[in-house]
C-alpha cells in the first residue's frame, strides 16, 4: 500500500513537472511573438488596395515607427514604406507603389542554397515634407515656407481616392496652402487672399501659383510693378484661336480640322494663335535676356479628356463636353498628348518650342474662383483672362476656360480677345530671397 501511495505521488509530481514546463514554454512563446516581428506566410498578400504574388514561400515583417504591427498603415495615414531600411533575404528587392498603395516585390534576382525560405521586413515612415524640403533645399526655401503654411483648420478642398479634388465653394477672404497630387507627387498650391507670393523675376512681377510635385515653382504673370490690377497684369489681349468651328480649336496645339478620327483631331502639330504670342514674348523676355538657365521643363496641361456625361466624339463639328465641364478639379493631366513639355518625353508630350504657357481652368478654381463673384482671391485683376482648359464644343463653337472682370471662372467661345497671363515654372529651390509680399517680393 505504501509503494502503490509512493508511484501516485510521483506520478502527480511528474505531471506538474511536465505541466510547468509546458506553460514556460507557451509563455516564452507568446513573449516572442509580441516582442520580435512575426512573419507571416502569404502566397498571395494582399497589401490595403493592391496585391502581389510570389514564386515561392514569402514571408513579412512590418514595422511602423520602428514598432512591429499586424497591419500596413492606410493610405491617409501619412506613412510610407522606407525603401533604405526595408529589405527581402534571397536576393529579392522590395519598393513601394505610393500611386495604388502597394509593395512591389522583385525576384529577378531570387537564389538560395539553403532551401530557406524568403523573408521581407516592412518599415514605414511618417511621411514629413516639411523636414525633407528642408533637408533638400534648405530652411529659407520658398518651396519650404509654402509646405510649412499648409492649412490645418479643414478648409482646404477635399481630395478624393481618384486624387481629383472637390472644390464646392470659392474663397474671398482667407489666405493659405493645400495639397494635391498631381503628376510628379504632391502639389502645394496657394489659395484664397493670399498676400504673401509676389515674386521679382525678370524684371517682371509674378504670383506663385503652387510648388509642384518635382519641386518646381509656378507662377503667373502680373505685370511690371507689384500690386497692380487690370490690363497691367497682362502681355496683352489675343483670340486663343482664330478660328472656332472644329473642335480641334480646342487645342493649344491642334491637329486636322474635319479629321475622322480624335487622334488627328488632337495631335499637336499647329500652334494656337495665343501660344505664338506667348512663345514669342518669352523669347525676347525670358531667353534673349539670360534669364532660360533658371526655368524648369514642367508640363502644362491642355487636358481634352472628355467629362463623364459627354457623348460626343471630339471630332470635327461632334457637341463634345470636356472634362473640366462638369467634372471635380485635378493638378493630374491623364493623357500624355496633353502634358505639354519641351525635352520631357517620357512624363510629357515634348511638344512646346519653349517652357511657357498658360493657367489652367483647374488652377483657377483651387485658386479660389469658382461660379460665384469672387474680388477676395489673389488671381482676381478685374480684368478677364485665358486658361488653357476646354470646356466644350457646342456644335458650332469651341470653347475655352476663362477667368471674367468679376473674379468668376466661365468659358467663352476661342476666336473671342482676352488677356494674357503667361505661366512658367522656376527650378526647385530657386527663390530664397524676400518674404513675398508686394513690397519685398521673393527673389532669385
Amino acid at each position: 500500500m505504501k509503494l502503490e501511495k509512493f508511484k501516485e505521488k510521483d506520478n502527480k509530481r511528474k505531471f506538474i513537472v511536465i505541466f510547468t514546463i509546458c506553460c514556460i514554454f507557451l509563455l516564452a512563446g507568446v513573449f516572442l511573438y509580441t516582442s520580435f516581428a512575426s512573419f507571416t506566410e502569404d502566397k498571395q498578400f494582399n497589401v490595403i488596395n493592391g496585391t502581389y504574388q510570389d514564386p515561392g514561400d514569402l514571408y513579412y515583417a512590418i514595422y511602423i515607427d520602428n514598432q512591429i504591427s499586424n497591419t500596413i498603415p492606410s493610405k491617409e495615414s501619412g506613412y510610407t514604406l522606407d525603401t533604405e531600411k526595408s529589405s527581402c533575404n534571397n536576393g529579392v528587392t522590395v519598393s513601394w507603389d505610393d500611386e495604388n498603395w502597394s509593395t512591389i516585390v522583385n525576384f529577378t534576382n531570387y537564389q538560395t542554397e539553403n532551401m530557406s525560405r524568403t523573408k521581407c521586413t516592412l518599415y514605414f515612415k511618417e511621411v514629413n515634407p516639411y523636414k525633407d524640403c528642408v533637408s533638400e533645399y534648405g530652411e529659407n526655401s520658398v518651396n519650404c515656407q509654402i509646405i510649412a503654411s499648409l492649412d490645418t483648420t479643414g478648409a482646404c478642398p477635399t481630395v478624393n481616392e481618384d486624387d481629383t479634388v472637390s472644390v464646392s465653394r470659392s474663397e474671398t477672404v482667407r489666405g493659405y496652402s493645400c495639397s494635391a497630387p498631381d503628376d510628379y507627387g504632391t502639389s502645394y498650391y496657394y489659395r484664397g487672399a493670399v498676400l504673401n507670393n509676389w515674386v521679382e523675376f525678370a524684371r517682371f512681377y509674378w504670383r506663385i501659383v503652387r510648388v509642384n510635385g518635382d519641386g518646381s515653382i509656378r507662377m503667373i504673370y502680373s505685370g511690371t510693378n507689384a500690386g497692380t490690377t487690370g490690363t497691367n497684369t497682362q502681355i496683352g489681349t489675343s483670340a486663343f484661336n482664330s478660328n472656332n468651328d472644329d473642335n480641334a480649336y480646342i487645342g493649344y496645339m491642334y491637329g486636322a480640322t474635319g479629321a475622322s478620327t480624335y487622334t488627328e483631331t488632337h495631335t499637336n502639330i499647329n500652334d494656337s494663335t495665343i501660344k505664338t504670342i506667348v512663345d514669342n514674348w518669352y523669347k525676347t523676355n525670358i531667353e534673349d535676356a539670360g534669364y532660360s538657365s533658371y526655368i524648369s521643363d514642367t508640363l502644362f496641361c491642355n487636358d481634352r479628356s472628355f467629362a463623364s456625361s459627354n457623348t460626343g466624339t471630339g471630332i470635327g463639328t461632334s457637341a463634345t463636353y470636356y472634362r473640366l465641364y462638369n467634372d471635380n478639379k485635378t493638378l493630374k493631366c491623364s493623357q500624355q498628348n496633353d502634358r505639354f513639355t519641351v525635352n520631357d518625353e517620357a512624363t510629357g508630350n515634348g511638344a512646346l518650342t519653349y517652357p511657357i504657357a498658360l493657367l489652367t481652368g483647374d488652377e483657377l478654381a483651387l485658386a479660389g474662383s469658382l461660379n460665384a463673384t469672387n474680388y477676395g482671391f489673389y488671381l482676381y485683376t478685374g480684368t478677364t483672362y485665358w486658361t488653357m482648359t476646354p470646356t466644350y464644343f457646342s456644335g458650332t463653337n469651341a470653347r475655352i476656360s476663362f477667368e471674367n472682370m468679376n473674379g468668376v471662372s466661365g468659358s467663352y467661345s476661342v476666336d473671342a480677345n482676352y488677356g494674357i497671363r503667361p505661366v512658367i515654372n522656376l527650378k526647385p529651390g530657386s527663390l530664397t530671397e524676400g518674404s513675398g509680399t508686394a513690397d519685398d517680393p521673393y527673389t532669385v
